[in-house]
């Protein structure tokens, strides 16, 4: 395959990744493949279901996840993927085969602290797997293992497609942002998880022909659903300022 795209997990910062296939798409830039982790999973399915990148912004813009997840008190999470399953129902086909190109989406076996890569069989709850956020949401179940969100140990998975492509796109969504003085309670956490994600990305941009990250995301909580349009406008704008390098792969 020529290119293959990579898009990092980010949470809300993952509608960043729909602008740059926006830009990707009016550049003239084929995807021939897509690896993704947790948002990036979900932008890639939808992607390669055949939705337009603005569509999809809308598309899950018009729901909201706190009303569509069902509460689960006294279990390993707080709110069940069950229903938001149902949501990628009406976006995405039931198996990987019936994508036109290939996925591989990126998921956590918890009990074994392992990464697994699903390219095959049933889509939508290797989708939900791949973002079921540890705490909030509870493991997705499959054949008897139980996954959660697969930027656990892997949130920028660029080897899985570096050897089956001839050229790599990579999107990472989390940049660590300006030097700051003072932090709030509530960002500790964040900010802590992006430092974790950009050490691994620093050892990871040599694989990459093409590296965007999107530095205004850094502005944006991985929680920050209603900023969509915004965040994604970001991403566009970042992939449209590296037109001449992405023109060098066509």
């Amino acid at each position: 395959m020529k290119t293959g795209l990579i898009l990092s997990g980010g949470g809300a910062r993952g509608f960043a990744h729909l602008g740059v296939l926006q830009a990707l798409d009016e550049i003239g830039i084929q995807v021939d493949a897509i690896a993704g982790t947790s948002a990036g999973s979900v932008a890639g399915a939808f992607y390669l279901a055949g939705h337009k990148p603005v569509d999809i912004v809308k598309y899950i813009r018009s729901y909201k996840i706190f009303e569509w997840a069902r509460f689960r008190w006294g279990t390993p999470g707080i709110l069940h993927m069950d229903r938001i399953g149902k949501l990628f129902e009406n976006y995405v086909p039931e198996t990987f085969e019936k994508l036109p190109k290939p996925l591989t989406v990126c998921a956590t076996d918890f009990f074994e602290g392992k990464t697994v890569y699903f390219n095959s069989g049933k889509l939508i709850p290797r989708l939900c797997a791949s973002a079921c956020i540890p705490v909030m949401f509870e493991p997705v179940i499959i054949d008897g293992v139980q996954y959660v969100d697969g930027g656990i140990l892997d949130n920028f998975p660029v080897e899985v497609l570096r050897d089956k492509c001839e050229k790599i796109i990579a999107v990472h969504v989390n940049p660590i942002g300006p030097a700051i003085t003072s932090i709030k309670f509530k960002d500790i956490a964040e900010r802590s998880a992006n430092l974790m994600l950009q050490y691994e990305v620093s050892s990871k941009k040599q694989l990459c022909d093409v590296f965007i990250e999107p530095q205004r995301c850094s502005a944006y909580s991985m929680l920050d659903l209603s900023k969509a349009e915004e965040i994604a406008y970001i991403g566009y704008q970042a992939a449209i300022a590296m037109k001449d390098e992405l023109l060098k792969l066509k």
